[in-house]
């Protein structure tokens, strides 16, 4: 995975920050209808050498109960400019483990679990060949987990939801895999936006404005459980650490202050001419076995991965 490049580090968890400077009247991409107004910010990194605050807009009729994972997705699955991955991890429900920004379509289509990599992360505790009963793991995905993860990222793409809910996840197998960093994107990818997913080598810090504060504050929950209020921010930030540890959840940087980093996305263009789609049942799509997506046309001897519809198998190729 292509890191962004940093300036610094901030090791310790400050708890409120500066007055943000978001305008709700100059966002121009508004998911959803209603008299109730929220924003999410997405920060590429807050100590980036280029740091950028993306903005869009959510709104929701009086009397419904909406959170910060139901604004999150349902932005992902409105516009063609945001990608998500989340897994549920347990009781409290789903943890933000990437986010992308760009060509939604074209970063999906370059963004692959690294299973050689997972394999051999040290930090990762779960077991892709034999349950690990310690963290309460009771199946292992075995030789599948390339294909199982490359599905659900197709899945995100095809269904248009623009969101990977990772497979992994704690009511499947008793334990999340947790394994966020060796989710990666190709070269090719990075030529459409960015994307970053990480745990334990960096972490997406959550922070929250509500009421009638002007202050960024941490959010000691996760998106699942944040309800939202007329008004409200939800802001994603992420940092990078000096090395991969355990433990580094709450440290973190809220997003910047500065008026000049703030980008107000665009929604998306519903009146372009779009191309007629092969089903995807009629179209077979390739993958190396670390669940590297391939063109058909650079398939070289060896075996592959080979999705068709919801049909999954390996071939060899001569």
């Amino acid at each position: 995975m292509r890191q962004l490049l940093l300036t610094s580090v901030i090791g310790a968890v400050a708890l409120a920050a500066s007055a943000h400077p978001i305008d709700f009247d100059k966002i121009k991409s508004w998911t959803g209808t209603g008299p109730n107004r929220a924003a999410l910010a997405v920060t590429n990194d807050a100590a980036a050498s280029d740091p950028k605050v993306y903005v869009w807009g959510f709104r929701w009729e009086d009397g419904e109960k909406t959170t910060g994972e139901d604004m999150f997705k349902a932005i992902c699955a409105n516009n063609d400019n945001l990608v998500l991955l989340t897994q549920t991890t347990g009781q409290y429900g789903s943890t933000v483990c990437g986010i992308g920004v760009g060509d939604a379509d074209k970063l999906l289509e370059n963004i692959y679990f690294d299973f050689e990599k997972a394999l051999n992360y040290e930090f990762i505790n779960f077991d892709y060949y034999h349950t690990n009963a310690l963290f309460g793991q009771k199946e292992a995905p075995g030789d599948r987990t390339p294909q199982i993860c490359a599905a659900a990222v197709e899945k995100a793409r095809t269904s248009g939801s623009h969101f990977i809910q990772h497979p992994l996840d704690q009511p499947t197998y008793g334990y999340p895999a947790y394994d966020y960093d060796c989710w990666d994107m190709t070269d090719e990818g990075w030529k459409h936006g960015w994307w970053t997913s990480a745990w334990y080598s960096g972490y997406w810090s959550y922070w929250i404005i509500t009421g009638h504060t002007t202050d960024w504050v941490y959010s000691g929950t996760g998106f699942t459980g944040r309800q939202l209020s007329d008004g409200c921010i939800d802001g994603w930030s992420f940092t990078m650490f000096d090395n991969p540890k355990v433990g580094g959840v709450g440290e973190g940087t809220p997003p910047s202050d500065n008026p000049a980093e703030y980008v107000y996305c665009e929604p998306k263009n519903d009146s372009e001419i779009v191309d007629i789609k092969i089903p995807d049942s009629e179209i077979e799509v390739y993958y190396t076995l670390n669940g590297v997506r391939i063109s058909s046309e650079s398939l070289v001897p060896g075996i592959y991965i080979v999705r068709r519809g919801q049909d999954v198998k390996k071939i060899l190729i001569k």
